[in-house]
């Protein structure tokens, strides 16, 4: 198709009074480099140490499998409560026999550690890097713990038993103080890798949240695929938790006595 000769001075025209414009574009700033940037993300990292709270001694039905008589309501963990039934729509009895062993002692766990599994029976998850500056938590002692959950992830949707509402003593939870429910939570100092997916709906609770799975094929040789290892060699931080006080801002009353940055 031809274009016609007056369109000819038009085109020309527009080209003309886009180059001062392309001329006098300012020039691309350089990125900080990779190590700044981490750097800078991790300086947002407050250090903190949570509360510590009383052993749980009274049990729902006098069995510490279905968690505290009364849930927790302060905060951090009345709000990952919310809609929260530790039975779902079953009795207990339903439930511990649905999720029990055959001697009702201790819970079963989901396959392919919890993960959602596909049709053909292998589960959906996929490597991830995990960026300094990012916050995760979890319930549960650091020691031997390998699974961490983005911060603020609801409890029903975690796949876990009502019995990791417990506030465990600090002898069973091998630390030298234990958190109500035992909730951490941690702010990322150096990036590391993990296996991510959504979580099996399991416990009568719909799960689906997102879970985050220590593997030692991503740390360095002869590290320990454990939160604690993790905090010990500085690639974790542990954090006060979100509305309980911040670092050093926090005051005797456990409010916030300065915001997060």
């Amino acid at each position: 198709m031809k274009i016609k000769r007056f369109l000819l001075p038009v085109l020309a025209g527009a080209m003309l009074a886009l180059q001062p414009v392309i001329a006098h574009a300012a020039p691309a700033q350089p990125s900080a480099p990779p190590s700044q940037s981490a750097a800078a993300a991790a300086s947002l990292c407050v250090p903190g140490t949570p509360d510590a709270a009383p052993a749980t001694t009274d049990f729902y039905d006098d069995n510490f499998l279905f968690g505290p008589e009364k849930l927790p309501k302060a905060v951090p963990i009345g709000p990952l409560l919310a809609d929260y039934h530790r039975f779902g729509a079953l009795t207990d009895s339903v439930f511990l026999t649905q999720y029990g062993n055959d001697t009702k002692t201790r819970y079963v766990y989901p396959p392919a550690l919890g993960y959602v599994l596909q049709p053909d029976g292998l589960p959906i998850k996929f490597p991830q890097q995990l960026q300094p500056g990012t916050r995760v938590d979890r319930f549960g002692s650091p020691g031997t713990g390998q699974f961490l959950a983005p911060l603020g992830t609801p409890f029903a949707q975690r796949g876990l038993p009502p019995s990791n509402l417990n506030t465990p003593t600090p002898e069973i939870a091998h630390e030298d103080l234990v958190p109500l429910a035992n909730y951490h939570v941690y702010c990322v100092l150096k990036p590391f890798g993990v296996d991510t997916g959504p979580i099996a709906t399991w416990f009568a609770q719909p799960s689906l949240g997102t879970q985050y799975v220590l593997d030692q094929k991503y740390l360095p040789q002869g590290a320990a695929a454990t939160v604690q290892w993790l905090l010990d060699n500085k690639f974790l931080v542990e954090e006060r938790p979100p509305g309980t006080g911040y670092g050093d801002c926090a005051d005797g009353r456990g409010e916030d006595a300065c915001p997060r940055p």
